[in-house]
């Protein structure tokens, strides 16, 4: 039997991972309607996986996609790609540059791009951005300073904080600039109690749920491969945490992702 229904945007996730873990699309397009996602945006962190989901996007009216250069990528996109990017860029159903960002954790073998790498990468990300006239999708993580302040530079770019890290302070700061903070499953975690008191502090009118998938599954499927009908999940127990119900959440959260991202209803 279908969920009670509601309106739900996955403003976030990989499907060609998902698939690549043995999910097919189809059945998790599927799975998301019978839990109320009825769009669902896939990301590229680089010009394979922005290929994919723009072929995604062609194949399924629910997909859209956005084309993107992760910071662990080892340099930034070389005048041919660059090109390729712009053209994905064009396509009706491509809706943001992402993702793209700084990601300052550093463990061997894990996002070992120097920092000075990243910020060239992001700053001329933003560059694209503004010339297209698209929104930015952003990976952050312990890079928060450099991140606004690359930000700053870039005024006229609208920026969505994908799969939110940091503490309530950081959401204050992107609020006051107009950032867009998106939740994925970890928001549920026992432990996560500094991103929960974030999230209970983001203006209405800038909260975005999504899954990442297929990571991050969200309690009580934490350790399983996540997919787009889990943010169903998520947005419930943001509800719950913000003192709302799933419906009125849920509502506000595809209105706010539709503006972003000037997506069209379902």
């Amino acid at each position: 039997m279908a969920e009670r229904e509601v309106d739900l945007i996955d403003s976030h996730c990989h499907l060609d991972v998902v698939a690549e873990r043995g999910i097919p699309v189809a059945e998790v397009v599927a799975r998301g309607h019978e839990a109320g996602v009825h769009q669902i945006v896939t990301s590229g962190d680089d010009l394979g996986e922005s290929r994919a989901g723009c072929a995604l996007a062609e194949e399924f009216r629910e997909i859209y996609f956005t084309v993107g250069w992760h910071p662990s990528n080892p340099a930034p996109p070389s005048p041919e790609e660059l090109a390729e990017m712009r053209q994905l860029l064009a396509h009706p159903k491509a809706l943001a540059v992402g993702e793209v960002g700084l990601d300052y954790f550093f463990r061997p073998g894990h996002r070992e791009t120097p920092q000075a790498v990243q910020r060239e990468m992001f700053a001329s990300m933003l560059e694209l951005a503004a010339e297209l006239d698209k929104p930015v999708v952003i990976h952050q993580r312990q890079a928060h300073a450099d991140l606004l302040k690359l930000l700053d530079a870039a005024p006229s770019v609208l920026g969505i904080l994908h799969c939110f890290s940091g503490d309530r302070a950081f959401a204050e700061q992107a609020a006051d600039r107009g950032l867009y903070c998106s939740f994925a499953g970890n928001v549920t975690f026992k432990s996560a109690l500094e991103l929960q008191d974030a999230a209970r502090v983001v203006p209405a009118e800038l909260l975005l749920v999504e899954t990442d998938a297929p990571f991050l599954a969200p309690e009580p499927q934490r350790g399983r491969s996540s997919q787009p009908a889990m943010v169903r999940a998520t947005a419930q127990w943001l509800a719950v945490l913000r003192g709302d119900c799933l419906e009125s959440l849920s509502a506000v959260t595809s209105e706010n992702a539709r503006r972003a991202l000037r997506m069209p209803p379902a």
